[in-house]
């Protein structure tokens, strides 16, 4: 097998075919149009992005991954890492190809490390799942083969900022009283579809603020938060993306839920266009019986005064007014045992186990 480079549209193509395996419906493709962006250099990452193809003897694409790196992720870590993810292998041998020239590539460009699979940074998506193999992904959240942890395992690279992906049943009740929120110094802002936009002007602040203090984040530009929710406009149902206003009207919390896509992008192989979108507004209903919360979080001087658990409760009885039967959330780190709590004390269970992978390299 042989690795190159994706130059031209039609290895394009084939990158993204790679990408559309739902493995009996428990993977979700990435979105095309994220792809394209990477391919021709018109996401809002800061560096270059390489897209690479794992080709057999006889020149078929059998496996992908893209490679690249970032200044503020390497800040954060005290590293220079090389970044790896969107892998798609069918098996152990073709992703041994692609790591081994995934690692000649990090010693070329002087990296101590290899870091990953993330798209692009693991504050936006990323990480491998380790046990719930058995359970489909969704949107934000992958899902991959269970030889895929061992095999990189074998190679030298090991787990770091272990966490799991959520289910809960959605509970129908009346979400917190006007006295509990005064009580708490809050008022509940719910964000309306035509009000998407100025919502997130302030989520900017309140996301890169909530999070600061979590080992792999780095925050988020307007650009980069612009292109995480470009779309979801036609995911959002009112009462979904909530935020928590002090009483001096600053936003100290949040929590953000969209529709649940998966069924419309595993047909699709992850296209999001105009035919995608009716289908999904046409059968909108039928559609909306999951939900997946993307983040949530408060400000640190907000945080241990129950404002994120209001919010929830809140959440929760927009979701079973909208005939929303069940919520999955993205990873939440074990190092991070308060948001996990977010979805125990709602009844809810450890859907993923997940862990980004790191190797050092030699100087």
């Amino acid at each position: 097998m042989d690795v190159v480079e994706v130059a031209d549209e039609a290895a394009l193509a084939e990158f993204l075919r790679l990408g559309k395996e739902t493995h009996e419906g428990r993977a979700v493709p990435l979105r095309e149009r994220t792809v394209r962006d990477w391919f021709r250099g018109t996401s809002a990452h800061r560096h270059p992005i390489t897209l690479l193809l794992a080709r057999d003897d006889d020149g078929r694409p059998v496996g992908r991954a893209i490679v690249h790196r970032d200044d503020r992720l390497d800040d954060r870590l005290g590293t220079r890492a090389l970044v790896f993810g969107a892998l798609a292998a069918p098996d152990a041998s073709v992703l041994d190809t692609l790591l081994d020239d995934i690692e000649r590539r990090a010693r070329a460009a002087g990296a101590t490390e290899l870091f990953g699979p993330a798209q692009l940074l693991p504050n936006q998506s990323g990480g491998l799942i380790t046990s719930g193999f058995e359970e489909r992904g969704f949107p934000d959240a992958g899902w991959n083969p269970e030889w895929m942890p061992p095999a990189f395992e074998a190679r030298g690279l090991e787990r770091w900022y272990e966490g799991d992906t959520w289910v809960v049943d959605v509970l129908d009740g009346d979400g917190p009283s006007v006295a509990e929120l005064d009580r708490a110094g809050i008022r509940i802002d719910e964000v309306t579809r035509f009000g998407l936009a100025r919502g997130l002007r302030a989520l900017l602040p309140l996301l890169n603020g909530s999070f600061a203090q979590l080992p792999y984040f780095t925050p988020f530009t307007r650009d980069e938060l612009r292109s995480q929710f470009a779309g979801l406009w036609l995911l959002h149902e009112p009462g979904l993306f909530l935020i928590a206003r002090d009483e001096e009207e600053q936003p100290v919390g949040f929590v953000f839920a969209v529709l649940d896509a998966s069924r419309v992008l595993q047909d699709s192989g992850g296209r999001w266009g105009v035919r995608e979108r009716w289908r999904f507004v046409r059968h909108r209903r039928e559609l909306r019986s999951d939900a997946v919360l993307v983040i949530q979080g408060a400000l640190p001087d907000a945080q241990g005064k129950g404002i994120v658990t209001l919010l929830s409760r809140r959440l929760h009885a927009n979701l079973a007014d909208s005939g929303c039967a069940r919520l999955r959330s993205t990873h939440v780190g074990r190092q991070n045992p308060s948001s996990a709590r977010q979805f125990s004390r709602f009844g809810g269970r450890p859907l993923h186990a997940t862990a980004y992978y790191r190797k050092q390299l030699p100087r």
